[in-house]
Parts: C-alpha cells; structure tokens; sequence
C-alpha cells in the first residue's frame, strides 16, 4: 500500500472544510428563516404563564407624517374586539415612542398602556412602511395582562384615531 503524500492529505483537508463551509452557509439562513414565526399571536399572561387567546388579527392601519408614524392594530374574535394605537418615531432605528390599547374581551373592558421590548420596522419614502413586533399590553395599575406578537406587516392606509 501507497502513503498519501502530504500535499494530498493537506488538498483533501481544505477541500473538506470549503465543503464544509458552503453548506453551512447555505443552510444557515434556512434555519433562522424556519425559527422566525410568521404567525400572529394574542395571548393573556397569567402570573409566569401565557395562554393563546382565539383573537384574529384583523389588520394594521397607519399613517406617516415625516418622521413619525401612527399605527393602529386591531384583534378580533366574535364580540371580543382589542384596539392598539401606536406612536413611532423614525431615526436610526426606529423608535416606539408611546402606545394605548381598549379591550372588549368576555363582556369586560379594559384599557391600559402599551410597551415594545421589540419592534420591527421597514419603510422607505414613498411607500407605507411595515411594523411588527411584540408589544406588551398593560392594565390601569401598569401589570402586564396580554403580549401580542406581529410579523412585519405592510401598514394599510386607513384614517386612524
């Protein structure tokens, strides 16, 4: 039996890490792409646990003015109905700046601040931009009651309050 000369070993070596290489830089991007969730997602947080509400995801309505942009979410299950306005400031990155939400939810009404630990938000100039996140919705004593996950969704151009 022939040893591989050192050379050979060597070009096998480097021929498997390029290998290597492009395949994890071909999956790679699958793989967040498969881990990023495209699903809206309502839920009401009990102490440490959140439990999935039925709620819809009817839309977001918005309009820009220069650098600020008002967004207006809402969610919706038979006479189950959520509104969220938010305000947004545009500058490197976009920043939320404030939000309020009004629930009608189980025959109860609610009402209450809104936080964003995460916002999402691509726009250019000339075309409404897209918003998402996850933002926290608070009750009157600054408790958070619901959590609301949104993938970036294009703004439909609509009056809002």
């Amino acid at each position: 039996m022939v040893a591989a000369s050192p050379r050979y070993d060597f070009l096998c070596f480097c021929v498997a890490k390029i290998t290597t290489l492009k395949l994890l830089l071909l999956f790679t991007p699958l793989l967040i792409l498969a881990c990023i969730s495209t699903d809206y997602r309502f839920d009401r947080i009990d102490r440490d646990q959140s439990v999935a509400l039925p709620l819809k995801f009817d839309g977001l309505y918005g309009i820009r003015d220069g650098a600020s942009v008002k967004v207006e979410g809402r969610f919706v299950d038979g006479n189950d109905l959520v509104t969220m306005n938010l305000d947004l400031y545009l500058r490197p990155p976009a920043e939320f700046r404030s939000g309020t939400y009004e629930a009608f939810i189980a025959g109860k009404r609610g009402s209450g601040s809104v936080e964003c630990p995460s916002l999402i938000f691509q726009g250019g100039q000339t075309a409404l931009p897209t918003v998402g996140g996850v933002f926290i919705l608070k009750d009157e004593q600054n408790r958070p009651v619901y959590r609301v996950r949104i993938p970036a969704t294009m703004l439909t151009r609509r009056q809002i309050r």
